[in-house]
């Protein structure tokens, strides 16, 4: 008998206790009996900037090019006010002149070079010509396709964060670039077939990510100046007259298409995850050894150059080398792969000299 009375009084203090318990969660947790969540870390200009490239990267429409044809149609529809604002992101002087090089400019084009596409006074510009268009769409463009998709990110964000006006512009770059609307330019050459690696790669060591200062606007006033437009591939297997050897290479393309074939030495980190956050890090970004200058392949040179200016505004670079993209993508290399520029991507439509309005480059 006294053995039940003890049992009997320990299940009763233990029921008291389960119900101060069960009170004391719903009170600190809303009446619910959920796990509180653990408190996330400060989000930091890193992990703002790392974000916006991510959902760039995975936004089809945000990567959207515009045939040569398709915008000379809307150039000239006959309603100025309805055709997109042409950005030619060139230098002053292959805006304004016939050269060797250019053949002037696409005609209502403003230029704003790449390199000062960030700064106040070129976002104010931009705003005041988007004032005179009822079509939100911005055309930006260069030479051939590499400059533009380095200004592309920028103009992006500086669109999503309102910084363009309501509603948000749309912004697209020029297919090929002025390459493929009229040009004195010599195309590409598809010469090469260097080697290739179907062996994979793998980099097991981690490396630490830089603290980022700015927001993305903030550094790529810092970045654009010294932003190289593309890495060349040379006669002897150089780029940029360097061996392979003295960079790391990263490999954007889909693990089936780098498994084809890549550059010897790539790792393949693809560029839909390459900038996502998994917990507290970045692992991609992390595979990424800045001991060399950091060369960006693919078979797009659009998508090249975007990887190549998201890693140098979130200072993924050798501290000497910005990270620049392979000239006219994996093809150069190698003819065997890539997308390449051929005689039907090539047009003759008109142009016009004369220099910008409010002087060179403004």
């Amino acid at each position: 008998m006294r053995e039940n009375r003890k049992l009997k009084g320990l299940f009763a203090v233990s029921a008291a206790l389960l119900l101060v318990i069960v009170a004391l969660a719903a009170g600190c947790g809303g009446g619910t009996t959920s796990s509180p969540a653990t408190a996330a870390g400060p989000v930091t200009n890193f992990d703002k900037t790392a974000s916006l490239l991510n959902q760039f990267l995975n936004s089809p429409a945000a990567q959207q090019t515009i045939s040569a044809t398709d915008l000379n149609k809307l150039l000239t529809s006959g309603k100025p006010a309805d055709a997109p604002l042409v950005i030619d992101v060139r230098s002053a002087q292959d805006y304004a002149q016939a050269s060797s090089s250019s053949p002037g400019h696409i005609p209502g084009a403003i230029n704003i070079p790449y390199k000062t596409i960030a700064n106040p006074d070129s976002i104010a510009k931009i705003n005041a010509e988007l004032a005179k268009h009822t079509n939100k769409t911005i055309v930006v463009h260069c030479y051939t396709a590499h400059t533009q998709s380095i200004a592309t990110p920028v103009l992006y964000d500086l669109a999503k964060s309102g910084k363009l006006g309501t509603p948000a512009p749309k912004i697209e770059g020029l297919d090929w670039g002025m390459l493929g609307y009229n040009t004195v330019e010599k195309p590409p050459t598809y010469n090469n077939t260097n080697p290739l690696q179907t062996a994979s790669n793998e980099q097991t060591s981690s490396f630490p990510l830089p603290a980022v200062s700015g927001d993305l606007i903030a550094e790529a006033q810092k970045v654009l100046p010294s932003m190289p437009g593309r890495l060349n591939v040379g006669a002897d297997q150089t780029v940029n007259k360097k061996p392979l050897s003295s960079y790391t290479i990263i490999d954007i393309r889909s693990a089936s298409d780098y498994a084809k074939g890549h550059l010897p030495g790539a790792i393949n980190l693809p560029y839909q995850d390459l900038f996502k956050k998994v917990g507290d890090t970045y692992p991609n970004l992390a595979k990424i050894d800045r001991s060399k200058q950091i060369l960006v392949t693919g078979d797009r040179h659009d998508l090249e150059e975007y990887v190549a200016i998201g890693l140098n505004l979130l200072g993924i670079s050798q501290q000497k080398s910005n990270t620049g993209a392979l000239g006219f993508d994996i093809a150069t290399w190698n003819n065997t792969v890539g997308r390449k520029f051929t005689a039907t991507d090539k047009n003759s439509l008109p142009t016009v000299t004369g220099a910008a309005p409010g002087g060179p480059g403004q």
